[in-house]
């Protein structure tokens, strides 16, 4: 019977523990979402990025986007995702190396579909596995990793 109780105390203390941690509470949004194409609204035309490697990632408060093939710097932003808006503002370049850079130039997001140092997105579409976000510009089509 003392080794059951004694179980039960550790396992008690682990959730514990473990509801310590920090955890992300953003819904679908959580996790690796992949680039797959962006459309330009004014002419109605549409970039395939099915094969580039672009990623974004949400958890907690911030959003890395991340080329896989690394051919564009990764980035990390913070965001706010709330009333089917996303946004996103104060961008980093990552440099672990040698501390992260904050952005001066929104030139480094573009290859991302991010065109200012601060934008807001409306959420069109978000689900566990496809997500559409769409500024006054253009519209991103995502499918979750």
């Amino acid at each position: 019977m003392r080794t059951k109780t004694l179980v039960y105390i550790i396992g008690v203390v682990l959730l514990a523990a473990c509801s310590k941690v920090e955890t992300s509470d953003n819904g679908h949004l959580d996790g690796f979402w992949h680039l797959r194409a962006i459309d330009t609204l004014q002419t109605g035309g549409r970039a395939d990025l099915a094969e580039n490697g672009l990623t974004w990632a949400f958890q907690g408060e911030i959003m890395e986007v991340r080329d896989v093939k690394k051919v564009h710097q990764d980035l990390i932003l913070h965001f706010q995702h709330s009333e089917g808006q996303l946004r996103l503002s104060e961008p980093y370049l990552v440099d672990r190396d040698h501390g992260d850079v904050a952005l001066e130039d929104a030139e480094l997001l573009r290859p991302y579909g991010i065109q200012g140092l601060s934008e807001t997105f409306r959420v069109v579409e978000l689900s566990s596995g496809s997500m559409v976000l769409e500024s006054p510009v253009l519209r991103l089509h995502f499918r979750k990793n």
